[in-house]
């Protein structure tokens, strides 16, 4: 997970994980061209390449776009099977101390970024267990989805100062994620179809 931010490579290929909350077409209004990579300079926290191979095996890329508005489809499904790869989620439920000892472990020795981590994964832990066991058109985890694209948000929010690079368009950038779109509308690229 490199945004260099937690599950950003997730972003760019999971790309619209939002459980089955549709986005906002604002959100896909990007305030300005800056790289998000250029505002916060994380740890690298990818997992094992070979579980996010077996998970794009499992649930391949969809060969046409989302709705408007909406996540791909199968995306719930890839945030599911990685959650449950790295053993954070099992029988549809994110068990929080796993994810707070897997991800704290992936941030490295950098003790504002463990602190930055153990944060996350508390308030989006907190913002998804009213989700339940509430399952998307394909029957899987929508609770996996919104964890998925929570986490990157909500570490680009609280980048630590010696990490984020202060300047007016990395401000706007935070602004953007406070009124609630994901971080990955942030990147480059089309907006959903």
């Amino acid at each position: 997970m490199k945004l260099s931010i937690a599950c950003a490579t997730m972003i760019v290929i999971i790309t619209a994980v939002h459980g089955q909350q549709q986005i906002s077409q604002e959100c896909f209004t990007r305030p300005n061209d800056k790289d998000p990579k250029d505002c916060c300079k994380s740890p690298d926290m990818m997992p094992p390449r070979d579980q996010f191979a077996a998970c794009m095996q499992k649930f391949p890329r969809p060969s046409s776009p989302p709705t408007p508005g909406s996540a791909p489809l199968g995306q719930n499904c890839m945030a599911e099977c990685m959650l449950e790869k790295q053993g954070i989620m099992t029988g549809g439920v994110i068990n929080k101390d796993t994810a707070t000892s897997n991800l704290v472990a992936l941030a490295g020795s950098s003790s504002d970024w463990q602190a930055t981590t153990k944060k996350a994964v508390d308030t989006c832990y907190q913002k998804v267990s009213s989700i339940g066991t509430q399952k998307d058109s394909l029957g899987c985890s929508v609770i996996a989805g919104s964890f998925m694209e929570c986490l990157p948000s909500t570490m680009f929010l609280n980048c630590p100062a010696a990490s984020w690079t202060a300047n007016a368009q990395c401000d706007q950038m935070k602004a953007h994620l406070q009124k609630g779109c994901p971080l990955m509308t942030l990147f480059k690229g089309p907006p959903p179809q």
